[in-house]
Parts: C-alpha cells; sequence; structure tokens
C-alpha cells in the first residue's frame, strides 16, 4: 500500500475513534517518510491520545527538528512533556528560538510555572500577558490564582475584580474570589461570592459544594447541608459531595446520616480516600474497632493506599497498644483531607503516653493554633465568657434570690438529676458508670437546658418567672427530651452537661427539688487537659486554646459555682475523679445512695457499658472503654514547667478543694 493511501487509512481510523488502528498506519507511512513532518506530527498526536507518551513525545520532537517547528507541535510536545514531569524542557518550548511573541505560548508558559508550584514566576509571565492584552478575561483569572498561592491577597483580589469587569457573567471568578475572601477571614463575604456563583451556573456544582463546607466550617451545618443537597441533585454520583455531606451530619452529631453519606461516597467511587478516612474516623469514635479494620483491608483492595488511610492506620495501632508505632506512622502522614488540629492532637496524644513531654506540648499547642485560625476560632471573642460569668456572679445575689416570686412548681414529670463538673472531670466516666443501672436514662451533652436558657433570656427574667411560666419552661424542657432522647417511664433522667454548672439559677428556679452530682479533679489537670482537647472553639470552649485563657475560665466558673452554692438551696454531691480512678466502688456507692437507687454490682463494668452504648459525643469515647488507670492524675507535674504562669490562678482553687501542689 502507497504512502499516500496509508495516510488516508489513518485519517479514517483516527475519525472512527480506532487510535491503535490510525497509529499502526502512520508509523507504517513513517517507515518510508521518517523525516515527514506533517506525518510525525499526526503520529505524535495520536500517541498521546492512545496514551503513548513516550513514543508521542519523540514523534513531535522530531516533527519539530525536521521543519514542523510551529506553535501546535510546540504547545502539544510541551503539554506531553509537563504530564511526563519533564518541566525544563517543556517550558524551553514556550520560548520561540528568534524571539518572537506568541500568545498561546505565553499563556502556556505561564500555566506550567503555576503548575509546577512557580507560583511567583507565573505571576511575572500573567503579568505580562495582561500587560500586552489587557481584555484578556482569562489571563486576569489566572493571575489572580497565582498571586493567591505568592499570599498577595490585595493583588489577588484586584486581578478577580478586574476580570469580573471584563466578564461580569462568570461564575468562576466569583469563585475565585471567595477563596481569596477566606485566606483573608472574610468568611461571610465569601459565602456571598459563592451564592452569586452558583446562581450564574445553575448546573454546576461545585460552587454548592465549596458553599456547603464554607458553611459546615462556620458553625451553620444545616444551611451547608442545603447547598450540599443541591450539589448533589446536580451531580449524584459525586463522591466530595457526599463526604461533605457527611462531614455536616457528624457536626451536626447525626452519626447515623453521617455514616450513611460516607457510605454513599464509598458507593460513588471505591477509591474515595476522602471517603475511606471519614468513615473510619467515625468508626474509631463509636469504638467500632473490627469494622475499622475492615474498612482499611477494603481500602487498599480498591487502590486507596495514602496517607489517609495510614491515618486511621495509626489510630488501629494506638488502640493495639503500639503506641510507639502510631506516633512514628503519624509523623510520617502529609494530607489536606486531615483536620491539622485534629492530627497534631493525636500526635500530642501518643507523645504523652510516651512520656515525650516537650513533644506532647508543642503538638497540642499546633492543635489549639489551627482551631485558633479556623473559620469558627476566627469568629469567637475568646474573653467573652469570662466577662459573661463575672456579669451573672455580680447578678446573683441573696437579695436578688429573695426576689423571686413563690410558685408551685408541677411535680410530674419528675425533676431530671444534673451531673455537672467542669470539661475533663471524669463526667464521661460517670455518666457511664450511671448508665449501667438499668433504672437511669442518661443524656449525654444535649443542651436541653441552654435550649430553655435562650427562651427564657438573660439572667435577670429568671427572677420575673411567674407560676405559668415556669410550667412552661419545664414542659419546653421535656418536650426538647423526648424528641431527643424520650425517657422510658420510670427511669430516672441524668442530664449530663458539664457547663451546666453556671446554669444553676435557671436548674433551681424550674427544678428546685433537683439533686446535682458535681464532678471534681485537680483544678491544675483539669486545665491541662482542657488545653491538650481539640474541642470546637464555641464562646466558652475557645476559652481552652491556650493556658492562661482556660486558667482564668476555670477561675471564673468556679467562683460563679460558688456564688450560686451561698445563694441557693442545692442538693449537691461531689465525687472526685482521682478518688474513683483509685477504689472506683467505694466512690460511687454513696452517690446512687443519694440518688436513691439500689445498688447494682453490674454499674462497675464500665467498659462493658461503654462497648454497648456505642458513640460517644465526648473526647473521651477510648479512655471509657479501657480499664481505669490513675497516670492521669497528677499529669500536670509533668508539664509543670509550661504551667508556670498559670499556677497562681489555679492555687487558690486547689487549696480550697483539698488538693495539693506538691
Amino acid at each position: 500500500m502507497k504512502s499516500q493511501e496509508r495516510m488516508r487509512a489513518a485519517y479514517a481510523a483516527y475519525q472512527k475513534g480506532d487510535l491503535p488502528g490510525a497509529l499502526v498506519q502512520a508509523e507504517a507511512v513513517l517507515k518510508a517518510l521518517p523525516r515527514d513532518h506533517n506525518v510525525l506530527q499526526f503520529a505524535g498526536v495520536v500517541a498521546a491520545q492512545a496514551g503513548f507518551p513516550d513514543k508521542a513525545s519523540d514523534y513531535l520532537r522530531k516533527a519539530i527538528a525536521h521543519g514542523g517547528d510551529n506553535e501546535d507541535n510546540r504547545i502539544n510536545l510541551a503539554k506531553i512533556l509537563s504530564e511526563m514531569g519533564k518541566w525544563d524542557e517543556a517550558l524551553a518550548l514556550c520560548r520561540l528560538p528568534d524571539g518572537a511573541s506568541s500568545a498561546d505560548l505565553q499563556r502556556l508558559e505561564a500555566d506550567l510555572l503555576k503548575a509546577q508550584g512557580r507560583a511567583t514566576e507565573a505571576v511575572w509571565a500573567y503579568e505580562r500577558i495582561v500587560h500586552e492584552q489587557p481584555d484578556n478575561f482569562d489571563a486576569w483569572n489566572n493571575l489572580g490564582n497565582a498571586r493567591h498561592e505568592t499570599g498577595d491577597l490585595d493583588a489577588a483580589m484586584d486581578a478577580f475584580q478586574r476580570a469580573r469587569q471584563l466578564d461580569p457573567n462568570k461564575a468562576i471568578v466569583f469563585t475565585n474570589l471567595a477563596r481569596v475572601l477566606m485566606s483573608k477571614d472574610r468568611y461571610e463575604d465569601a459565602c456571598l461570592m459563592l451564592e452569586k456563583a452558583a446562581l450564574l451556573s445553575p448546573g454546576d456544582p461545585a460552587p454548592l459544594i465549596e458553599l456547603g463546607r464554607t458553611l459546615t466550617s462556620m458553625d451553620h451545618p444545616e444551611a451547608g447541608l442545603r447547598a450540599l443537597g443541591d450539589a448533589a441533585r446536580l451531580d449524584p454520583k459525586n463522591p466530595k459531595v457526599f463526604v461533605s455531606i457527611g462531614q455536616a451530619f457528624t457536626d451536626l452529631s447525626n452519626q447515623q446520616q453521617a455514616e450513611r453519606a460516607f457510605k454513599f461516597a464509598l458507593q460513588a467511587d471505591p477509591a474515595s480516600r476522602s471517603g475511606y478516612l471519614n468513615l473510619g474516623i467515625l468508626l474509631e469514635k463509636a469504638n467500632r474497632i473490627d469494622e475499622l479494620a475492615a474498612l482499611v483491608a477494603s481500602a487498599k483492595r480498591n487502590g486507596a493506599d495514602g496517607p489517609e488511610i495510614r491515618y486511621l492506620e495509626a489510630l488501629m495501632l494506638s488502640r493495639a497498644g503500639d503506641i510507639d508505632g502510631a506516633l512514628q506512622l503519624a509523623k510520617s502522614i502529609e494530607s489536606s483531607a486531615i483536620s491539622e488540629a485534629a492530627l497534631a492532637q493525636f500526635k500530642g496524644q501518643l507523645a504523652d503516653r510516651l512520656g515525650l513531654i516537650d513533644e506532647a506540648y508543642w503538638a497540642y499547642d499546633d492543635m489549639n493554633r489551627a482551631m485558633a485560625q479556623s473559620p469558627l476560632g476566627l469568629s469567637v471573642d475568646r474573653s467573652a465568657y469570662q466577662r459573661t460569668m463575672d456579669l451573672v456572679r455580680q447578678q446573683t445575689t441573696p437579695e436578688w434570690f429573695a426576689s423571686w416570686p413563690g410558685v408551685d412548681v408541677p411535680q410530674t414529670p419528675p425533676s431530671p438529676v444534673f451531673l455537672v463538673g467542669f470539661p475533663r472531670s471524669g463526667t464521661t466516666l460517670l455518666d457511664t458508670i450511671l448508665m449501667g443501672h438499668s433504672d437511669t436514662h442518661v443524656l449525654e451533652e444535649i443542651p436541653l437546658i441552654e435550649t430553655v436558657a435562650q427562651t427564657v433570656g438573660d439572667l435577670a427574667r429568671i427572677a420575673e418567672l411567674n407560676a405559668d411560666e415556669v410550667a412552661a419552661m419545664r414542659a419546653l424542657y421535656f418536650a426538647e427530651l423526648n424528641k431527643a432522647s424520650p425517657a422510658p417511664t420510670g427511669k430516672m433522667v441524668i442530664d449530663k452537661n458539664p457547663l451546666s454548672m453556671v446554669r444553676m439559677p435557671l436548674i433551681h428556679r424550674l427544678f428546685p427539688d433537683a439533686k446535682v452530682i458535681l464532678a471534681m479533679r485537680h483544678p491544675c489537670d483539669v486545665v491541662l487537659s482542657c488545653y491538650m482537647q481539640n474541642f470546637k472553639p464555641t464562646e466558652s470552649m475557645s476559652s481552652f486554646l491556650d493556658l492562661a485563657n482556660a486558667a482564668r475560665t476555670y477561675d471564673r466558673i468556679f467562683a460563679y459555682w460558688e456564688k450560686c452554692r451561698e445563694v441557693l438551696p442545692l442538693d449537691i454531691h461531689m465525687l472526685r475523679y482521682e478518688a474513683m480512678v483509685e477504689d472506683v466502688e467505694a466512690e460511687v456507692r454513696p452517690l446512687f445512695e443519694f440518688l436513691g437507687l439500689d445498688w447494682q454490682p453490674g454499674v462497675l463494668d464500665h467498659q462493658k457499658t461503654a462497648r454497648e452504648r456505642g458513640y460517644i459525643r465526648t473526647p473521651s469515647y477510648a479512655q471509657v472503654t479501657e480499664k481505669l488507670y490513675s497516670s492521669a492524675s497528677g499529669r500536670w507535674q509533668r508539664y509543670r514547667k509550661y504551667m508556670n504562669e498559670v499556677l497562681p490562678i489555679l492555687e487558690p482553687w486547689v487549696r480550697k478543694f483539698g488538693y495539693s501542689m506538691d
């Protein structure tokens, strides 16, 4: 067959999509015409599309060398070389030998520099393009992205605003503006830009996904779910959508729906590392370790191995007792899909267990710094909670309490028991023990009293509540209880929420006969432990992002607690964490007597109760499945050099509660 006939056959095969056939015919022609740049160009393009980059690059190099030195060949070869990681050769092709300029090659050079991570050089390249082509939308948009990567946020905004002026109906520029606004910590403004992008491109799920994620990060998961639901309807097989939906449900403490969403993500893409990561974290927190191991095995079978899966393996090593192995593996992990704060906390926990005090402390410092810089962390005033405590302490006086009008409080349903205490005082261990009794119904940090408090309003309103209002607020409490966790008939409701200790006036107004359990632990250990926890940085929890603020918050809360005890006739039973871990039965038997519950030896098997209760909301989810150890008692002494500045704040409370500074 003649060369012309073979080329016609090659073109015909190419038009039919038969790339292998087209390449065979072209290569047969090249045996006769090895220096024909047109045939070489054709063979190079076909080989690239057929997935043979080495062969494609060889043919295109020869095409350029034998008279085919044109923009198309240079652009095609440069793109292939960049995909092969041969960046220098690809960039060299963007510069014409005679010094002539080419808009397409200039743009490709800038794109390659940006793709290679050479953002500053990319900025210079894009700036040359917009100087020569001031109306080039794509160049301005890409310039904005490159400037964003260099950290020049104001200049990035300028570039995007110019692109927006050139084409105000392009959704991508609004999405890019939103990303810069997020880098400037202007999250609400970013959401407005993403909403605009979604309106301009109603068929594109990308801005909706980003909007949903951003709203969730700002502690608006319900709104985030609405945006993500719209994205799922547009792209029902996108695993990223379902991972984001699962994260929003996790934020809402709806673990069942979160698990369902993560499994949808894995159905959509069995190799989704983010899907495995988030589902694995959920399983570990639910103490479902066997299922976690099976999930990791499934990830590897489906080719999803990577840092996200190694993180899950590190969690399993930790659970198996290989603390050093878990720490070494955790140190090797880098992934933007893994929460920076969560990874830092994990490394801190492991280092602490190995006695690597300095390493642990600085890991926790990294954790708290990451949380402080999160959207929610940046949105809160970290001293506001202390000011609130000062204000309510001034208001809570004997005279104020004496002014409360007398009311007949309904006797049914019976008042709940309130389990309170400063966070990290052993309330999760205690509620697990209480949960082991057949006659209790324990609520784990469901904000029922907070919901009522929001309805009542500020503290002064408590003194103004009449009989009907008291009855209505009690009814609201029990209605919320029935929605969140209905109590079986005859069971004692135990409402465990540590910081309800600052709601004692409201609790006493609505439930004057309520019994209150106070969990107590050494103040220095409590403050240190709070500093070591990756709490969501709400107004109260943001106090724990540094030790000094944590200590001041402890001081303010207990000053208010003591004021409430002076003013209000509260029925309180205190348990010490240290005594529980030394002799749990001796410490908790009097508690059951206080509650009027018969002793049941089964309550002492807190490990069995913890395994059966499933998902545990608090940071102690793993510890309560283990035996009781006293290693956490006195931990603060090992970190004393880091706590010296806060000890003067805590020492009065240490003495008051019968602890020692030695």
